[in-house]
């Protein structure tokens, strides 16, 4: 985690809870911001990828609305403003021109800045190879940089585009018509109806950090062209492609030496760190590892090599050290970004967490159903004052008869306004904040009309509920009573919702791997887990099965009552039913210390992904959340006291077992309903779906254990990765995959939390991961198999 750590003198603030790097805007399919009307392709969305970009930039045009209105810019909007000539935007202008749009191109330097910046000759990929460029770039086969630059020069030149070069935007804002303005520097302003974002992830470079960096011509952070450089005394910062591959093309002519704070430089491919020990073993370069600039002097820099410092004859510093992403620019045209939590965020965290409050500690008081509610109603604390001042009923009838006659005129001039602006023309009437007066004033409806039956402020009226809860019972027409406690139909809703959202993610991925992880989640939660039990008890009433099915697959320590015989043999009650408990207790003890290490140390935590309902409920509902969780080496730190919770939970066991309740309630109270269920549910928008199980979950961390000896492993395959960083933004277990995937490492549970939810694998845009051995299927799950099914082109897209 991480505070704001921008340079801008316009600095917006800000707390990060993934690194700044893996900040990007929050899109829809359709690549639409959080701000309807912006759209964010390309680079700038974690993908960079020339390919994808291009796609994207033709598909979005394409969903945008034209007006009628005549051309120019003035004060009557354009259709479209892209932001970044980039492979995107170049590509968005190009659809844009022939579908007959007023659009304008505007970019701060040159055509596709980020590109011309790479080395002289070094290569554009064309990748995802499986994937065609449906854009007019036409970009299917590898290119240098110079014949890739020359292929965009052309289509601009040839197609006419309105570009607007050294046009630096500062910011979009909104209008009260309903469009934007675009502002760029000195102020000049380009209204317009849509935005395109195109401007990929160079914000600005990052900087060096030590005393001299900003002196003028000591410091360049962009290697135009070798020749620049003639016989120079030359340092080269940093340790990825670029920088070795400066380094290496400036080494013929000049006397480099290459610093890096790290000792491995993983991060390069395959081709580059060979030539890099070639030039090392040849003489021609000299690499510092472990190594870090601390000062740059008139003709000399000075370093930390590492307990050691050095001192350097230097003409010119090249510091290659990447870029750090626009997020001032973002913030302050109002996009939500992922992993930042501004003010509106923590608000939003704030009512997400007090409605998981609410369904854990609060819904068993109340029921949906008549014949499911108690005596009397809940009395309000100071009731008799209260009683004496307010005529409460009259105000309820009040609010029934005459809130919808004042919220209808409200609501008809808030559509016509939005509807005018959604055609670019400026509302006739509109009222302000009308949204916010509409939503208060359902509210106010909603509880005019269901808490006399729930409340009351009489003392006499008053009883121990659980209180009625009026506008539902149509649904019991449908669904048995038994459901009739709101807490009873929250968890039918909650195993109905893993079905449904399972099937829907999984055929919007088209991936087989999801299609089998989501139908086994499925399967699982509606037999053994929680299916059969709970329909068992609502159509035979108390029975033994369903305590000892409940158990089947909720292992210790995640259900602390396991070891338990349950149900406790009644005077009414077969004999019987004790040798089921005792079954169940067996089973119990069995899954936990045999069936559950010997199944993480052949196919890892499958069990968190495939079996569990918490597990369950985060691969389904919560997985559009997955990139919520927070990311970099703090949270990591955090991880490694869940070991405490198996050792708490062991603890509250052997006293319960012993007869002493206590410990077990309040574990129960603050473990298992406060953090297993209001916190991680109800913090799932904000913290990703996994919080839980990667910090506090006892069973988990009894899987990490037996871990340490596991044959799981998802394996790179080396030298392909592009360092894009998808498989970490989607890594809800933030696990450092790219990391190890540039270092041509497996991610095993020796050393990192993975749940085998294989997402990494089936985000990979370059099919690089493979669960197994790469390009093998080396793991046989009983119900999973590894066969990995073609990466779909639209999925990458």
């Amino acid at each position: 985690m991480q505070a704001s750590h921008s340079r801008s003198n316009n600095t917006a603030t800000y707390f990060a809870t993934v690194p700044t790097q893996e900040i990007v805007p929050v899109t829809t399919d359709r690549h639409e911001s959080s701000v309807s009307g912006i759209f964010v392709i390309g680079d700038a969305t974690g993908t960079p990828l020339v390919k994808v970009a291009a796609r994207q930039g033709r598909e979005v045009v394409q969903h945008l609305t034209k007006s009628d209105s005549a051309s120019g810019f003035g004060d009557r909007p354009l259709d479209v403003v892209i932001i970044g000539a980039g492979p995107g935007g170049i590509a968005a202008a190009v659809e844009a021109k022939r579908q007959g749009f007023r659009y304008v191109l505007l970019e701060r330097g040159q055509l596709a800045s980020t590109i011309a910046g790479f080395p002289p000759g070094k290569m554009v990929y064309s990748e995802p190879r499986g994937l065609a460029d449906t854009s007019a770039i036409g970009f299917d086969a590898d290119e240098d940089r110079d014949a890739f630059l020359d292929r965009l020069h052309r289509l601009v030149t040839e197609e006419g585009l309105i570009v607007k070069r050294e046009t630096s935007v500062e910011r979009i804002e909104r209008r009260q018509d309903g469009a934007f303005e675009v502002v760029s520097s000195g102020s000049k302003r380009f209204p317009t109806r849509q935005v395109i974002i195109a401007i990929g992830r160079q914000g600005e470079p990052r900087p060096l950090e030590c005393t001299g960096a900003e002196k003028e011509g000591r410091v360049a952070y962009q290697l135009r062209s070798p020749t620049d450089y003639l016989d120079k005394d030359v340092l080269v910062v940093g340790g990825g492609n670029s920088a070795i591959e400066s380094a290496l093309m400036l080494m013929e002519h000049n006397r480099v030496t290459l610093s890096y704070r790290g000792n491995d430089f993983f991060r390069a491919k395959e081709e580059n760190r060979r030539q890099l020990e070639d030039a090392i073993q040849s003489g021609k370069l000299r690499v510092l590892t472990s190594s870090q600039v601390t000062a740059v002097k008139d003709r000399e820099v000075e370093l930390t090599v590492g307990d050691a410092k050095e001192t350097l004859r230097n003409d010119i510093v090249i510091a290659q050290l990447g870029t750090l992403p626009p997020i001032d620019f973002y913030l302050h045209s109002e996009l939500e970004l992922d992993g930042i939590w501004t003010k509106k965020r923590v608000f939003y965290a704030l009512i997400g967490l007090l409605f998981g409050i609410f369904i854990y500690f609060g819904a068993k008081h109340f029921a949906l159903h008549p014949d499911a509610a108690g005596h009397g109603k809940w009395l309000v604390p100071g009731a008799g004052i209260l009683n004496n001042v307010f005529p409460w009923g009259t105000l309820a009838v009040m609010c029934q008869w005459f809130l919808p006659l004042a919220l209808l005129p409200i609501l008809a001039i808030d559509l016509v306004a939005s509807g005018m602006r959604s055609k670019g023309k400026r509302p006739v009437f509109e009222l302000p904040h009308a949204r916010k007066i509409l939503w208060s004033g359902v509210l106010v409806y909603v509880a005019s009309y269901t808490l006399p039956s729930m409340v009351t402020l009489d003392p006499g009226q008053a009883g121990p509920g659980p209180y009625y809860v009026p506008g539902f019972a149509w649904i019991y027409r449908l669904v048995p009573t038994y459901f009739g406690n709101a807490y009873g139909l929250y968890y039918l809703s909650y195993f109905s919702a893993i079905a449904g959202f399972g099937i829907y993610w999984a055929a919007k991925s088209r991936h087989a791997m999801v299609w089998r992880r989501n139908l086994v989640i499925i399967a699982t939660q509606w037999t053994l887990w929680w299916g059969i039990p709970t329909f068992l008890a609502v159509f035979l009433g108390r029975n033994p099965w369903t305590p000892v099915i409940s158990k089947s697959l909720n292992a210790w320590p995640l259900n602390l009552a396991a070891f338990k015989l349950a149900p406790a043999v009644g005077p009414s009650d077969p004999a019987w039913w004790h040798t089921v408990a005792v079954v169940g207790v067996v089973w119990a003890a069995f899954l936990t210390f045999v069936v559950i290490p010997v199944m993480t140390i052949r196919w890892g935590k499958i069990y968190c992904s495939y079996i569990c309902s918490c597990g369950a409920l985060a691969e389904t509902v919560g997985n559009g959340y997955r990139h919520r969780g927070p990311k970099g080496d703090t949270p990591r730190r955090f991880e490694r006291f869940g070991f405490a919770f198996v050792a708490l939970a062991a603890a509250v066991t052997i006293a319960d077992l012993y007869g002493y309740t206590g410990p077990l309630e309040h574990y129960n109270l603050w473990v298992g309903t406060a953090l297993a269920g209001a916190v991680a549910i109800g913090l799932y928008p904000f913290l990703g779906q996994r919080v839980w199980c990667r910090m506090w979950c006892p069973l988990a961390f009894w899987m990490n254990f037996w871990g340490r000896w596991s044959q799981f492993k998802i394996t790179p395959e080396p030298g392909k990765c592009i360092d894009c960083n998808v498989c970490n933004q989607y890594c809800q277990m933030g696990i450092d995959i790219k990391s190890r995937a540039l270092k041509g490492l497996p991610v095993t549970l020796e050393d990192s939390p993975c749940v085998g939810c294989n997402e990494c694998i089936v985000r990979c845009p370059m099919d690089v991961l493979h669960l197994g051995e790469a390009k093998s299927s080396m793991i046989s799950l009983p119900v999973v198999t590894s066969d990995v099914a073609e990466q779909d082109a639209r999925h990458i897209a």
